[in-house]
């Protein structure tokens, strides 16, 4: 049987090129360019690690807001019939085959504070984050179909995230605490909370022992982590203390 859709299309489109920089409109007869697993081209959320890729906003909402396009820090800004179907776990496929899985609602921040609403008020209504299945070039006017629920959609809970990503980092491959903050979709800031994930996490066969700090070195909590790394072929460096960020350090790509 065939998931429930829709028809709609591209309204708007932006680029941030750094942080910290305004948002870049592409103009009505430009592209951007679509790299599967990685993002849009030129744009500072590209990474091959990341759930939040892209962000995908309603322009009914945007009408119902108040709230002029790109203000939400939005990439794409589509139209379509039926909204209750854009939702985490559903896809957009455009006319020319570039496909994005909807994976989390992206809440509100103070990073758009200046749109003069309470945060509150724009709790799953400033969109929907996503990345790239399929590659190409986005423009805007195209047309797109939203299908719902081709994915299953991202657990809402950071720890349940953490849980899911950590088998996918391969043997012989380490990540960083950051690397982990930005797999699982949460600010930096949250690094704080992973040495708690670790501790809360040992003894249910997660590979805990692939996780390095920001330099590479191994860590307390792990005391047979070394033993394990050298099980899998990761040669230590010195002491055995730490490992070569350069040789092992995954950043989603293929093993």
């Amino acid at each position: 049987m065939r998931a429930t859709g829709t028809f709609g299309s591209i309204e708007r489109l932006y680029l941030k090129p750094a942080r910290g920089k305004p948002m870049q409109a592409v103009g009505a007869g430009e592209s951007v360019a679509c790299v599967a697993g990685y993002g849009l081209l030129g744009d500072v959320h590209a990474s091959r690690l990341s759930p939040r890729q892209v962000l995908v906003t309603l322009a009914g909402e945007l009408d119902a807001l108040r709230i002029a396009p790109g203000a939400l820090l939005e990439n794409i800004v589509i139209a379509c019939a039926e909204a209750a179907l854009f939702q985490p776990g559903a896809a957009i496929v455009t006319a020319s085959g570039v496909e994005i899985r909807l994976t989390m609602f992206c809440e509100p921040c103070q990073r758009i504070a200046a749109v003069g609403h309470e945060l509150s008020t724009l709790l799953r209504r400033r969109g929907v984050l996503g990345v790239i299945e399929t590659g190409g070039a986005l423009r805007s006017g195209e047309r797109i179909e939203l299908i719902a629920d081709k994915y299953p959609a991202l657990p809402e809970s950071p720890y349940q995230k953490f849980l899911e990503f950590l088998p996918t980092v391969p043997p012989g491959r380490v990540v960083r605490y950051r690397d982990i903050t930005i797999a699982i979709g949460a600010a930096d800031s949250f690094v704080r909370a992973l040495p708690g994930y670790i501790k809360r996490s040992g003894g249910i066969g997660l590979p805990l022992h692939r996780i390095v700090n920001a330099r590479g070195e191994l860590l307390p909590l792990l005391p047979l982590q070394g033993v394990q790394l050298r099980a899998e072929g990761v040669q230590l460096l010195g002491d055995h203390a730490a490992v070569d960020l350069t040789r092992y350090l995954w950043n989603g790509s293929a093993a």
